[in-house]
This record gives C-alpha cells, sequence and structure tokens, in this order.
C-alpha cells in the first residue's frame, strides 16, 4: 500500500528522485527493482554521478556520498547486491499508478506556487516601474 510521502522541503526530494527512477530514458543508469516495486537500482555510478547528479540541481546530491546521505536522511535502505550495484528500497517509495498521480499532483502544486509567484513578482515589477516614473515626473516638474 503507498502512504503519502512527507511534504515540505522533503518533498522535492521525492518528486525529483521519482522523475530520475521513472524516466525511461534513464534506465541504463537507474531503474526501478526488477523485483520490488519498492525500490531502484542505480546500474552505473559513474554516469549516475556524471549524466544525473552533476546535471541536476543539489536536490539529490551533487556527487554519490551526498546522494546516499539524502537517501539514508530521506528513510531510504540499502539492499544487498552485487558488486558495482546499489539498490534502495522505502517502503512509500513504489512504482505504482498512484504513486505516479500523486507525484504528478504535487509537481503540478508545486508549479501552481511557482506561477503565484512570478505574477506576484511581476506586480512588484511593475509597481515598482510606476513608482519609478511618478517620481520622474515630479522631478521634472521641479525644474
Amino acid at each position: 500500500m503507498v502512504r503519502q510521502l512527507p511534504t515540505g522541503s522533503s518533498s522535492s526530494f521525492y518528486l525529483q528522485l521519482y522523475q530520475v527512477v521513472d524516466d525511461r530514458s534513464s534506465d541504463p543508469i537507474i531503474s526501478w527493482s526488477k523485483s520490488n516495486n519498492n525500490s531502484f537500482v542505480v546500474w552505473d555510478l559513474k554516469k549516475l554521478r556524471s549524466d544525473i547528479l552533476m546535471k541536476s540541481s543539489s536536490v539529490l546530491g551533487r556527487n554519490l556520498t551526498e546522494f546516499r546521505a539524502k537517501l539514508r536522511s530521506h528513510g531510504f535502505r540499502s539492499v544487498d547486491k552485487g558488486p558495482g550495484e546499489l539498490e534502495f528500497s522505502h517502503d512509500d517509495f513504489a512504482r505504482s499508478p498512484l504513486m505516479k498521480k500523486m507525484m504528478a499532483k504535487a509537481l503540478s502544486e508545486r508549479i501552481e506556487r511557482f506561477d503565484a509567484q512570478i505574477k506576484i513578482l511581476k506586480c512588484r515589477l511593475k509597481a515598482k516601474k510606476a513608482s519609478l516614473k511618478v517620481e520622474n515626473l515630479f522631478q521634472n516638474l521641479r525644474i
């Protein structure tokens, strides 16, 4: 059963991790486990570091050590695998249609908040420009 993952500042970690793991184009590097829907496998550590961690924001970590530390701090457990492979498991982080909907909804809500913040900033900028115009008009009247 999939429960709600924590929200707040840690939700961006879960969102970004889910997007990376669920992205079929990154399957040779990182993908859902074939044996367990609540875990994912890192297949290629070098490419994870160079193609994913280095190119993404620091939400997932800037290097492998930071990535692993963030996984542990967000409740992921290491699963014993062969050398060169890492598998991580989390009871509430799962490949499922419900989880995909939850992640899409959370991402949509973040985009809506971001859009609202942009509108606020645009209004403030417009007000500042109007204020500067009025100030210039008053300065010109004094001459």
